[in-house]
């Protein structure tokens, strides 16, 4: 059935491209024996670690979740779901550029998913938004970063929240990459790569990785999308 859903997978996810950096890997642990592999997708092959809309590779290889078995195994919402992921793939990146090891032991990856898990359940959520009416949620990809910063200096978000959405950015490379461009004080919150997930709302597999922004910030604010010169991502999708 892993065998299958891998098929799947790869079938449904559009991507293109090279060879990302590998990972280091101890033989030992080469494959998961905590139990929760029925929780995760089949790892991205190096090939398919890219964006299509995006046009550029993942900055990490971001472990994607089984929507459907943790739905059924935990009744847990999308909102859920898509927060658990972004969490345990933020958790793993912090962990991993605090450490010189590249692999989690069994026990250790059971421990980083179980406590995920339950603040996910209590409550703690890593995307909060102030009390907004309206937000507006930029392509990062679509921009280059004179016309980002062009935009961020406009008066357009006085009464509406920015939102940075990158296609191939983790949380943490994004953070550097605005750190970097003198972009960390224009109050853009982000939402990233492991934000991503192959599976709808209605728990459907589809083509593709993608986000539904409606059902992740609230039906009650209203999201616009915004793309240097009208570009089209199929990543952000609005009802």
């Amino acid at each position: 059935m892993k065998f299958l859903n891998c098929l799947v997978l790869l079938a449904l996810i559009s991507a293109c491209g090279g060879t990302p950096v590998k990972k280091e890997i101890d033989p030992s642990t080469g494959y998961r024996t905590s139990g929760l592999e029925q929780f995760f997708l089949p790892e991205m092959p190096y090939w398919a670690n890219f964006s299509q809309p995006g046009k550029c590779f993942k900055a990490t290889s971001f472990h994607y979740l089984d929507f459907m078995k943790l739905k059924e195994a935990y009744q847990l919402s999308y909102t859920e779901m898509v927060e658990l992921q972004a969490q345990y793939n933020e958790r793993l990146e912090n962990y991993f550029r605090s450490t010189a090891v590249r692999f989690l032991k069994p026990v250790e990856e059971a421990s980083f998913f179980s406590n995920t898990l339950e603040q996910v359940r209590g409550g703690v959520r890593s995307l909060k938004l102030p009390p907004v009416r309206e937000v507006e949620v930029i392509w990062l990809e679509s921009y280059d970063v004179n016309e980002l910063k062009r935009l961020s200096k406009s008066e357009r978000f006085n009464e509406k929240l920015p939102i940075l959405f990158s296609s191939c950015h983790s949380k943490q490379s994004l953070n550097q990459w605005l750190m970097q461009e003198g972009l960390e004080d224009a109050g853009f919150q982000t939402i990233t790569a492991e934000w991503l997930s192959p599976y709808s709302s209605a728990n459907e597999l589809k083509a593709g990785l993608r986000v539904e922004l409606a059902e992740l910030l609230g039906k009650n604010i209203k999201v616009t999308i915004t793309t240097f010169q009208n570009k089209q991502t199929s990543e952000l999708v609005l009802p």
